[in-house]
């Protein structure tokens, strides 16, 4: 009898866990059509605080028609196509006070989230909109700082897409250039060889001018490491010589893009002194 009231007890506790596991499901499906409704209302209103909080969705949406992005992975969620909205108006110049807005609401730290997904196309959307927010924005970039992404733009650095690598070393160069604190960790998180990594000739279209865009705004970052206000802070300047900036330079003090090799050419005389 005992026997027979424990696997009732049994059956009971299963078909109890089934249904909860069936009435989880039915309510993430009905999140996931409302998160679908909810960006396309967002979208509507360019509503900042809607598409904030759709970043962590996980709803797929369907594969886009063409690339949105020239080197970014196409968005594959909501969240990730929320991110992409933020940084197109992020980058609107003629509406600064949208990055403000963007921050005030909470943007940068949601966007901190994604950058710590293993998802492709929510890191690139991140960076991209976290590049943009770090433009001329001192405190958008102090909230990144203080938010902890610049361990994941230096990650990031190390990626073997040009267009990620490049855009993840301009906005940790927009946050370093705010004071020594943020060039110490700079330093301490390995980005100085990273970024002397970025100096590297392109390895195919060297007879186009794009393709030089990474090595010469490398230079300038750089030069941005270790100058401030005209004065040269020497630390910086000796991390840089011991990654082997000089040798890098050297290179393309030769190259065939004349504005390369007179950056490159200016910075060296500098780091050689």
């Amino acid at each position: 009898m005992g026997n027979v009231l424990a696997r009732e007890c049994c059956v009971g506790r299963d078909n109890e866990e089934a249904r909860r596991k069936a009435q989880l499901e039915i309510e993430k499906s009905v999140n996931n059509i409302d998160d679908i409704s909810k960006f396309d209302a967002a979208y509507d209103k360019h509503d900042i605080a809607a598409f904030i909080g759709l970043l962590q969705s996980s709803q797929p949406i369907d594969k886009l028609d063409e690339p949105m992005h020239p080197w970014a992975a196409d968005p594959r969620t909501v969240g990730a196509l929320a991110a992409t909205q933020l940084a197109i108006l992020a980058a609107r110049d003629n509406q600064p006070e949208l990055k403000d807005e963007i921050r005030m609401k909470g943007g940068i730290p949601a966007l901190l989230e994604l950058l710590k997904s293993k998802e492709e196309d929510r890191i690139d959307a991140a960076v991209v909109a976290l590049s943009f927010l770090s433009v001329n924005n001192a405190k958008c970039c102090l909230e990144m700082f203080k938010c902890g992404i610049l361990p994941y733009l230096v990650k990031c650095m190390a990626s073997d897409i040009d267009g990620l690598r490049a855009a993840s070393a301009q906005t940790a160069r927009n946050i370093f250039i705010l004071g020594n604190s943020q060039r110490k960790e700079f330093l301490r998180l390995g980005g100085v060889p990273l970024l002397i990594n970025l100096l590297n000739k392109p390895k195919e279209n060297i007879d186009k001018p794009e393709s030089w865009y990474t090595p010469l705004e490398a230079i300038y970052h750089i030069e941005d490491f270790i100058v401030d206000q005209n004065e040269e802070l020497l630390e910086y300047t000796r991390a840089v010589k011991k990654a082997g900036v000089a040798e890098k330079l050297k290179i393309l003090t030769s190259c065939s893009n004349k504005d390369v090799s007179e950056a490159a050419e200016i910075l060296l005389a500098r780091v050689a002194e």
